[in-house]
């Protein structure tokens, strides 16, 4: 498996990344809400790359070759591609509430904040579930960030492995879950020179507008951040139609060039 391969997994990535610095494999695992399998997994793919070494009783921390693999892709990868920043998913308990309300109340944190309803929060295999206990139960997942050039594809891929942690959850809480619907629009945050320019001759940390966000984001750069898909493609393709359109000038100034013969 290639290093961008590597990288472009959001568990392996989000574990290497928890090792800059020193990191015990136990808090590795509650921050992320991975299994220990999967940290077992990738720590020791880390030791066999070089990337992280094992210190003592269960602490890692990530090798100058590891920071330099981490840095060059947040450089060149990361800061390039399309990011989905959030997208949330609900689904009715529809069988075994009482059975899973018992489980959530003992093992799960609980939100003050909600007044009319009990709610429930956890992470399952790095992804944010929410229990709302009320007279209608339902879960809420939050995908993770992913990154790619296709703003399609990676809706497909996250909706596909929210599928995948739902089969999970109801073998493991011996529920039954209906079905799956989108509650919150994708987000997207797209790599772009002309956000740059309009934040640096601004002299603006943010600016708002009535179709998105310009931002500078942690460890990328840059972006235009938007919940519609047709824009966010409009943005990514923005390069290559300013290309198209500087072509199309050069051969009209060419044909329109006095003494040019029509062949």
């Amino acid at each position: 498996m290639s290093k961008k391969a590597v990288l472009k997994n959001a568990i392996s990535y989000s574990i290497l990344s928890e090792t800059e610095g020193s990191c015990h494999v136990y808090e590795l695992r509650e921050k992320l809400g991975i299994t220990k399998q999967t940290a077992n997994y990738w720590l020791q793919k880390f030791i066999k790359a070089g990337w992280v070494t094992k210190l003592f009783q269960g602490h890692y921390e990530i090798t100058d070759d590891g920071k330099t693999v981490l840095d060059t892709y947040e450089r060149k990868f990361d800061k390039n591609l399309v990011r989905l920043e959030n997208m949330r998913y609900q689904l009715p308990i529809i069988d075994g509430v009482d059975n899973f309300l018992h489980v959530v109340k003992s093992r799960w944190n609980k939100n003050n904040g909600m007044k009319n309803v009990d709610t429930y929060y956890t992470k399952i295999h790095g992804y944010s579930v929410s229990a709302y206990m009320g007279k209608n139960p339902s879960l809420t997942i939050n995908c993770i960030k992913r990154l790619d050039l296709n703003t399609y594809e990676i809706m497909y891929e996250a909706r596909r492995e929210v599928e995948i942690l739902v089969e999970l959850i109801e073998d493991d809480y011996s529920i039954k879950l209906g079905r799956m619907k989108p509650v919150m629009q994708p987000e997207w945050a797209v790599p772009s020179e002309f956000a740059k320019v309009l934040m640096n001759k601004t002299n603006s940390s943010q600016i708002r507008t009535p179709v998105g966000v310009i931002n500078k984001s942690k460890g990328r750069g840059y972006d235009l951040e938007t919940r519609d898909i047709r824009l966010a493609n409009k943005i990514f393709n923005l390069p290559y139609v300013v290309d198209e359109i500087a072509n199309a000038v050069k051969r009209l100034q060419v044909t329109s060039t006095p003494g040019f013969l029509f062949l």
